[in-house]
């Protein structure tokens, strides 16, 4: 980020040099008896061309208006001391000015471009660093030849600049862009922000990371741009600038040019002022239950549209002088002082219980806030029983749309609680808060005595289909032996059943995980797995393992093998055999599967032995013996000749008794009429499906076999009168779309007709109740051929086309569009584009139009990558989808490959713009496209393979949790990733928390790699004076202030940063006496006087180690030049300005 100013300087304006008059200028080789000698370090910059063969001049300015004559650092106008990356030193006399507070320094080359790093002068025992950082040249930035810097002696600080463009810029901004900071010891010199590219477009968002002199606390800054473009108009929106210490934001939103606005080309932009404190007054209200134990510790954080209330202990802030709070059915009130966060969005409330100890049944909170009333209601219970995230909650104020009604019944059986229970409900949308089961839905107390029957009406968030739930009870009370038998639930029409019929109790489990009956029985069979890892050694992995099975008739999607009875940690160990039960859909006779790791974890190395599957009565095994390592990450298997097994003897099981029920069977004729846009052939080589439902029941998956007239018949269960059907079709290899008209069922002297008017897609589904056809026409009879009429247009119907853009690489790959509006979801794959042309080519613009439902305004979509390869990578620069007359743009430049294959995107209009998370995803996209460029060498024969993938220096797991996880982040042991990830436990324990590491004592069941040989010293030396004996670990000698013998927190910092500076000021003279007398006394100890003994050309090489190894500090570089000064060397007295 080179730098440079515009700006004229407090001092003289350098003038031009008259040639004759240069003899006149001090001379390094011819300088006079007067002044003082100034030793002068100039760093020229690493860049190509970066050069001066001018004369090159400085001038030093001190306090009170003192300075210095223009200086001569070049011996002739030709002389090419400043070459490319080259480090010059200086030894000139000037005025005495004292300590050096500013400098001008410039060269009179106009056909060469000079690039300055620093300068450092070394004078008055001070050494003054001045950053530089930019171009002195006649065409780059502000085109001029010299530069005001100003000094510090304190090391260089980093700033992080954020800028951003407002949607008024219409071109994109080419004039050079600088930025000057003002801080309260000093400012900096222009700094110009020079992009990679062209990032000062509408609505851009660009950072810059700079280095230069350490202006202290910022006051105001300096922003603009030299107007030397070809587009010299920008509107600036705002300005973000980050140190290590503080960040300071400064708004604009104003025109920087010569012909809008104030005409003016810069802005100067002051801090901003602290708002007084807003008052937030609370109002909590706790249920009222019987609790054992009550709790206070209660913490609570306030999330707003303009910022945040870091997380507060409530009982610090109660607004009366009660006692005890958060008693049962209590209303306690709170009152909080703190900055203006703008509407309040989300609310985060809980207690940290690592021994479980509490529960709380909170109700609901109140927030008044600049005379609005936030109100959350949440009737849920926070105890960290139920799991080590369920003591808080993060919930957003009511609105009247968002909350549904369930009516939930529970049935117990032999048994009575009267302990506190509690539901959860999941679905695959959202979950719901943890639902407190106190109240019935008559208003009585909740008492789940022997063979009762509750109800209750519940109210939360639409979680969408139910997947599952969680139900439980917190043992307090007299009778924690509770038998449940069944959970009813209804909402929105939807009916779920689960069965349960087992003790919940202390002794076995609180609380349960429960499927609902028609998750257990829809297609699904139990798979019973076992994976059996080598005893050979390094065949264990931590990776996660996947596992896809392929049939004659399906396959199944791919699932991770893990389970909740045993730690994933302890899965897939040296000679370990794992069993893995999972349900999943029926794919007939397995002909193949696909097992993988992801290649994460420290050891990603794994050798598979076996695989057997069982599935009902039939046995698959396969023989792998594989080792599945970052070269190959997966492998299929196929079965040997399976074995089918005896059915086994039935087994006596206290299960809930069920009445045998002769299913009867009957005979269902289907009629599908097609459209006129049917161009596929009707045969009964299809992939559709149908599923009917009726008053008793419905038919499991019945495959359409439809002849050419579009007809089929099949015998399955009666479900009776027929209510609704699903209509769908799977995956095949050519991708075939139909499109139906409307369907006729004819089951015994029943006819149901269903108006579709719809087009079906692979992997997808339609819902259908009974309706008239459309068209006024007589019902046709089954078995008489009709042909398809004319298609009509329905009005849920609507194209959608969709634009992407992409990046330098190719795909071939499959890519799916799962679109969610606010009336439902479709999903389109992305197969053939308008032209018929091959999508996803380099730089290619495909276009893609699809017609089918209207899902209403669009609220994300969820981008699926289908490849295998690993090196298969799909750059997604650009994405449009045109829906009517609706234009949907998104913010994209996103990667899917093989392990990060699903990304959710929002339209630019809908997503909140989060800088945290703008510069996290960029942090993701860099590492990601760094780790690309690394490929792994071929492995010679007869020769050691030796390669590191560096995958710890690319690791986004860190990025990933960030993005996705909660701020607050939950405790826990952490232990480093190294970059052959190999860590000794012990030895990563020490270094974490052993200060005094080599010093500790020896540790039990140490690994023989960490024990330390014993090394023998000459115990003759003496080695207990002088500072050559240094200790074994770095210490700080400094004695805690009394006020901070309590635990420190955030506000303590600038306090603590105050003292240490006033701690080191006080200390500074007696810590120089202190360095000087130590070097003064190693210098001897050590025999460093005789170095007049050596050899001439020794002489100067054994000073410079001198000045390098013992002038650390002040005092020791003020003693070393005393002594150095006392040695006879050449007959000449020797300083460190001529020596080093």
């Amino acid at each position: 980020m080179p730098c440079c100013s515009r700006k004229k300087t407090d001092g003289i304006e350098p003038q031009p040099i008259d040639r004759n008059k240069e003899k006149s200028a001090i001379d390094s080789n011819n300088s006079s008896n007067s002044g003082i000698d100034y030793s002068i370090t100039i760093k020229t910059g690493n860049y190509d061309n970066s050069t001066t063969n001018g004369p090159a001049y400085i001038k030093i300015f001190g306090r009170d208006n003192k300075q210095t004559e223009d200086l001569l650092l070049t011996n002739s106008p030709n002389d090419k001391s400043f070459q490319s990356d080259s480090i010059k030193k200086f030894s000139v006399k000037g005025a005495d000015i004292g300590k050096p507070h500013r400098i001008i320094i410039r060269h009179e080359d106009n056909e060469n471009e000079w690039f300055i790093d620093y300068v450092e002068i070394s004078v008055h025992n001070f050494l003054i660093r001045f950053v530089a950082n930019r171009w002195l040249s006649a065409t780059k930035h502000d085109q001029k030849l010299s530069v005001e810097l100003f000094g510090s002696e304190q090391p260089a600080a980093l700033y992080n600049v954020e800028v951003q463009t407002g949607s008024e810029q219409i071109e994109p901004l080419d004039s050079p862009v600088y930025i000057q900071i003002h801080g309260t010891t000093t400012r900096t010199p222009k700094i110009f922000l020079e992009p990679k590219d062209a990032s000062f477009t509408k609505d851009s968002t660009v950072n810059f990371d700079i280095s230069s002199n350490n202006v202290g606390e910022i006051q105001k800054i300096v922003i603009g741009h030299e107007g030397t473009g070809t587009v010299n108009d920008w509107y600036l929106k705002n300005v973000k600038v980050q140190t290590s210490a503080e960040q300071q934001k400064f708004t604009v939103n104003k025109w920087l040019s010569k012909t809008k606005g104030d005409q003016k080309l810069f802005v100067e932009l002051n801090r901003n002022a602290i708002s007084p404190p807003e008052i937030y007054s609370i109002t909590i209200r706790t249920a009222d239950v019987q609790r054992i134990d009550t709790i206070e510790n209660i913490e609570m954080s306030i999330h707003g549209s303009n910022g945040h209330i870091d997380k507060i202990l409530l009982k610090d802030h109660v607004k009366s002088n009660q006692q005890k709070i958060f008693q049962k059915g209590s209303l306690d009130e709170f009152e909080i002082e703190d900055k203006d966060i703008g509407d309040i969005e989300s609310i985060t409330i809980g207690f940290n219980d690592d021994e479980q100890i509490f529960a709380w049944l909170l109700e609901s909170i109140d927030i008044k806030y600049k005379e609005t009333v936030y109100r959350f209601q949440t009737q849920c219970w926070l105890s960290s029983r139920l799991g080590s995230n369920f003591s808080w909650i993060t919930i957003k104020p009511d609105t009247n749309n968002d909350n549904i009604n369930y009516k939930v019944i529970i049935e117990t059986g032999d048994s009575k609680i009267d302990a506190n229970v509690i539901l959860c409900i999941y679905g695959d949308k959202d979950t719901t808060k943890n639902l407190a089961l106190g109240t019935t839905k008559d208003g009585t107390s909740a008492k789940f005595n022997k063979d009762s029957r509750l109800e209750f009406d519940l109210k939360d968030i639409d979680v969408g289909k139910i997947q599952k739930i969680n139900i439980g009870h917190d043992g307090k009370g007299d009778e924690q032996q509770w038998f449940l038998k069944s959970i009813e639930i209804e909402k929105n029409d939807e009916y779920y059943l689960f069965k349960a019929y087992r003790w919940l109790s202390e002794e076995q489990e609180n609380f349960i995980d429960l499927l609902s009956e028609e998750t257990l029985e829809e297609d699904q069979i139990l798979y019973r797995i076992k994976i059996i890892t080598s005893s050979e050694d390094d065949s264990g992995t931590d990776s996660n393992v996947f596992m896809k099975i392929y049939g004659e008739n399906d396959q199944t999607k791919r699932f991770q093998l893990i389970t909740t009875e045993q730690d994933s940690k302890l899965l897939f160990k040296k000679g370990k055999t794992d069993k893995f039960d999972i349900k999943l859909n029926d794919v007939g006779n397995i002909q193949k599967i696909n097992i993988a790791q992801d290649g994460k974890g420290l050891h990603p190395v794994w050798h598979l032995k076996t695989v057997e599957i069982q599935k009902g009565t039939e046995f698959y095994k396969f023989n792998a013996d594989e080792i599945l390592d970052l070269s190959m990450l997966d492998v299929d298997l196929t079965p040997m000749p399976h074995v089918r097994l005896q059915s086994p003897k039935p087994i006596k099981s206290e299960t809930p008794p069920k009445s045998i029920i002769k299913v009867q069977e009957t005979m269902y004729e289907v009629l599908l009429r097609f459209d006129s846009r049917q161009e596929t052939p009707i045969d009964d080589d299809n992939s559709l499906y149908m599923i009917i439902f009726g008053v008793n029941g419905q038919t499991k998956k019945m495959p359409l076999l439809l002849n050419k007239s579009g007809e089929t018949e099949f015998k399955t269960n009666d479900v009776g009168k027929i209510s609704k059907i699903i209509l769908g079709q799977d995956e095949t290899k050519h991708q075939v779309i139909w499109h139906v008209d409307n369907i006729i069922i004819k089951r015994g002297n029943e006819i149901t007709t269903f108006n579709v008017e719809r087009s079906i897609e692979q992997n997808t589904q339609i819902e259908l109740t009974p309706s008239p056809i459309r068209k006024p026409s007589e019902t046709p009879t089954i078995g008489v051929e009709t042909k398809a009429r004319p298609s009509s247009k329905k009005q849920n119907d609507i194209d959608y086309e969709i634009k992407t853009t992409t990046g330098e690489k190719s795909f071939d790959g499959k890519i799916t569009f799962k679109i969610r509006g606010e009336l439902g979801i479709i999903t389109i794959p992305l197969t053939k584009t308008k032209t018929d042309a091959k999508p996803f080519q380099s730089k290619a613009t495909d276009e893609f139009l699809c017609r089918t439902n209207d899902v209403g305004k669009l609220r994300r979509i969820i981008i699926e990558y289908n490849g295998t390869k690993n090196d298969n990578v799909w750059h997604l620069k650009k994405l449009q989808i045109i829906k009517g007359n609706e234009i949907y743009n998104f913010n994209t430049n996103i990667r899917l490959d093989y392990h990060e294959n699903k990304v959710t995107l929002y339209p630019n209009d809908q997503r909140k713009e989060d800088f945290v998370q703008t510069e996290l995803r960029r942090l993701r996209e860099n590492l990601h496209s760094e780790s690309l460029k690394l490929r792994r060498p071929l492995h010679k024969a007869h020769e050691p393979f030796v390669y590191n993938d560096l995958r710890p220096y690319f690791d986004t797991s860190t990025v990933e949790k960030a993005i996705h996880e909660p701020l607050e982040t939950p405790t826990g042991y952490y232990t480093r990733l190294t970059a052959l990830r190999i860590v000794e436990p012990w030895e990563a324990y020490g270094m974490d928390y052993g200060v005094n590491y080599e010093l500790l004592k020896q540790r039990r069941y140490r690994t023989q790699s960490a024990k330390r040989s014993t090394i023998k010293t000459d115990d003759s030396i003496d080695r207990t004076q002088g500072s050559t004996h240094l200790p074994e670990f770095p210490c700080v000698a400094m004695q805690k202030p009394a006020a901070y013998q309590r635990t420190l927190t955030l506000n303590d910092v600038s306090k603590i940063r105050s003292f240490l500076r006033t701690h080191h000021t006080l200390k500074a003279d007696y810590q120089k006496e202190k360095d000087y007398k130590r070097t003064h006394d190693d210098f001897y100890r050590m025999k460093l006087d005789n170095a007049a003994s050596h050899t001439p050309i020794n002489r100067d090489n054994m000073v410079r180690v001198y000045h390098s190894y013992l002038g650390t500090t002040p005092g020791s570089k003020k003693a070393v030049r005393d002594l150095c000064d006392q040695i006879p060397l050449n007959a000449t007295k020797t300083t460190v300005e001529t020596t080093v």
